[in-house]
């Protein structure tokens, strides 16, 4: 019973989303930009459950991971903003396939497409969620 009741807080402090309050940190926290919501298109009324655990799953990597661990995309949006908007609009089988893809191609190779200039003024991979 005690392991149980454990196991409940244990789940409870990791998995609550947190939202940091305070401006991200790091070496690269000027590069960060606030992430948008998810957008409202005609079928954020219904998600399924996994949908919204999903989009919960990547704001808490938005909110509390990626502040802490420092931008690190060479992609504009980030990885996990272009997953984020591939689940809000075409839900989360097909969104989390999208974002696996992505993640398959955050690498330092040439980018033969459309490329635009971040903050900073670092020439970033443009590949936005068709």
């Amino acid at each position: 019973m005690d392991n149980l009741v454990s196991l409940m807080l244990m789940l409870i402090t990791f998995l609550t989303p947190i939202s940091l309050a305070a401006d991200p940190w790091g070496k690269d926290a000027d590069l960060v930009s606030r992430q948008q919501k998810c957008s409202t298109s005609k079928n954020t009324h219904y998600q399924s459950p996994i949908t919204r655990w999903g989009i919960k799953a990547i704001r808490f990597h938005q909110e509390v991971i990626s502040p802490a661990d420092g931008p690190r995309s060479s992609f504009i949006p980030s990885s996990s903003q272009y997953t984020l908007d591939a689940m809000c609009k075409y839900g989360f089988f097909k969104g989390f396939t999208m974002g696996c893809d992505r993640l398959m191609r955050e690498n330092e190779d040439p980018w033969v497409y459309r490329t635009t200039l971040n903050p900073a003024g670092k020439v970033m991979k443009f590949d936005p969620v068709p």
